[in-house]
């Protein structure tokens, strides 16, 4: 069920790892790129009608897998350090960018192509990552959408847990597999299609390291904490019927966003995954025209 990429590319990120990144290039003259981060246990491979949609409305499209997830899947549900993932991103970013000058220099035509604004979309777990990416790196995006973003749930660690993952831990320790907690599939959709497909999603990430839930952790903290910092363009959108995420911590969180430019939208019959509900067309068509207004507002300055 899931659709294709229409390319496949690769960038050297953080630490010199070669990362997979999944394009849909955009239908019409581009308007802006749109660079999307998933959730804990998809991939960029459970969100191409989405990617398909904002392609075909002049957007340029590139899906990330995270290290250790989807297409790179080595090393599967690790990571050393939580500021990777964020370093992750921003790479991909700049060599975009570096692309578009190095175009501009080999014709001998500076500046004669505009570098497109960037708009970030963090889906669950990947929107906790994208408020942390525009608070280390706010400078790089023109606007970042939150959707159904895992910075509350009450899947997260009780604080016992909490306090065992704070504490250090032998190398040993650091590699022991802890399973994913979302395990069940209706909790992400009440679609029996979609249902079965995730379920038997070889991609999909069904472990993750120790060491990974500590730096899990430290990366909540820090995209909790992003809230205040939050002066770009930003979209939230809920799904009224979600099991996965507290979505009265998300209002609180939004609230405390000094934006001026700030939306928030909650489909309220909808379950976690937005994309899997029988008729996401509405969820599409928000996140495209909010798009369209940031791009038109990057490109008004």
């Amino acid at each position: 069920m899931a659709t294709l990429p229409r390319e496949i590319e690769f960038y050297t990120a953080s630490e010199g790892h070669r990362l997979a990144v999944r394009l849909w290039p955009a239908s019409l003259p581009a308007r802006a790129r749109v660079v999307f981060v998933h959730g804990i246990r998809s991939h960029g491979g459970w969100y191409g009608q989405c990617a398909e949609h904002l392609a075909a409305a002049g957007f340029e499209v590139a899906f990330l897998d995270r290290r250790g997830s989807g297409l790179n899947g080595q090393q599967a549900g690790d990571v050393s350090e939580w500021q990777v993932w964020l370093e992750d991103v921003a790479r991909y970013v700049c060599s975009r960018n570096e692309a578009v000058g190095s175009a501009d220099a080999a014709a001998g035509q500076a500046n004669s192509v505009a570098r497109l604004p960037n708009v970030l979309c963090g889906i669950s777990w990947g929107g906790k990552l994208a408020a942390a990416v525009v608070r280390r790196y706010p400078a790089l995006f023109a606007g970042v959408a939150l959707v159904c973003p895992g910075l509350y749930s009450p899947f997260m660690p009780g604080l016992c847990k909490k306090l065992v993952l704070a504490a250090p831990a032998s190398a040993r320790l650091r590699q022991k597999r802890l399973p994913v907690p979302l395990r069940d599939a209706k909790l992400f959709t009440g679609t029996p299609s979609w249902q079965r497909f995730i379920a038997r999603d070889p991609l999909a990430l069904r472990t993750i390291t120790w060491r990974f839930a500590q730096q899990d952790r430290r990366l909540t903290r820090y995209a909790r904490e992003a809230a205040t910092f939050l002066h770009l363009p930003v979209l939230v959108q809920l799904a009224g019927q979600d099991r996965i995420i507290d979505n009265a911590g998300l209002r609180r969180y939004f609230g405390r966003i000094p934006s001026r430019h700030k939306m928030l939208i909650e489909y309220y019959g909808a379950g976690h995954t937005l994309e899997f509900e029988p008729n996401p067309q509405l969820y599409f068509d928000d996140l495209t025209r909010w798009c369209g207004q940031v791009a038109a507002q990057a490109s008004a300055f």
